[in-house]
């Protein structure tokens, strides 16, 4: 699996289990234009590799941050469009529901050959909520997204799109089920069972890891690692971010929903 992915620090390690449905055919679109009120792009550095879900490993020096490595954040009751990833049966990203038969992700997370499903709504990884498999997926060519027709519609309410960058040091909320352990540890195996929250703050612009338009989150109370991936960062109830890389110690980079909400909208309206 190739994860460079992220994950809220906080406790647990359990992998968890679904049924999965055959995978449809990947399609592509365009890249959207940036909206006109576009921040201040970040000067922060790159991260060079950001890891995996099995090596966790850390390659970004942190700056200077008030928050604890490894641990943060804490758990929260899932929204109806909270959704895990699973791939062959295994709990490996985060999603959301954005219609009632599509899901976002990052691209990722579900670029690999394999059967693909969703649990939605429920704050525990392995039980309740509604289930639903990958019919189709569409992956963005040229940004760190991808969306999912599931086999059948579902009754969960979607979450709105952000069309607009959140202000620079506004805080964000990031959501996901991923690693709960430290940066050099192995993430497979501490996958928190139940849905995490964290606080982070937007700092400015960046790239994900396909070189799309990312937002740069500095961490507040807890911070991205393995398995958040595809997780979404949220203000006012809107999906701002989809978790793209991640440093697991300072920072998480969310590819942004605004440059690309035309694209989500198009693929969306395909069926």
């Amino acid at each position: 699996m190739k994860v460079p992915s992220v994950s809220l620090r906080t406790t647990a390690c359990v992998l968890g289990l679904a049924t999965a449905a055959a995978l449809g055919a990947v399609g592509q679109a365009s890249a959207d234009p940036a909206p006109a009120d576009t921040p201040t792009r970040s000067t922060v550095a790159s991260p060079k590799t950001v890891g995996d879900a099995v090596t966790g490993t850390a390659a970004f020096s942190p700056k200077t941050s008030k928050a604890r490595p490894v641990i943060g954040g804490g758990e929260v009751q899932a929204q109806p469009y909270h959704a895990r990833v699973f791939q062959n049966g295994r709990g490996m990203c985060t999603s959301t529901l954005v219609t009632s038969r599509h899901i976002l992700t990052a691209r990722h997370c579900v670029d690999q050959p394999g059967q693909y499903a969703f649990r939605i709504g429920s704050p525990y990884a392995e039980s309740g909520g509604t289930t639903a498999a990958a019919s189709r997926i569409t992956l963005h060519p040229s940004a760190d997204l991808a969306m999912v027709r599931l086999d059948r519609t579902v009754g969960n309410t979607p979450a709105p799109i952000a069309t607009h960058y959140p202000q620079i040091g506004s805080s964000v909320s990031v959501y996901g089920w991923g690693a709960t352990c430290g940066p050099v540890q192995n993430e497979a195996y501490c996958q928190s069972p139940v849905l995490k929250t964290a606080t982070m703050r937007m700092a400015g612009l960046a790239t994900d890891l396909h070189g799309g338009t990312a937002l740069h989150l500095e961490a507040v109370d807890g911070v991205g690692a393995g398995g958040d991936s595809g997780g979404p960062a949220m203000t006012g109830g809107t999906v701002v971010g989809v978790a793209s890389t991640s440093d697991r110690q300072t920072y998480t980079r969310y590819t942004a929903t605004a440059p690309y909400i035309n694209w989500i909208k198009s693929v969306a309206a395909g069926g």
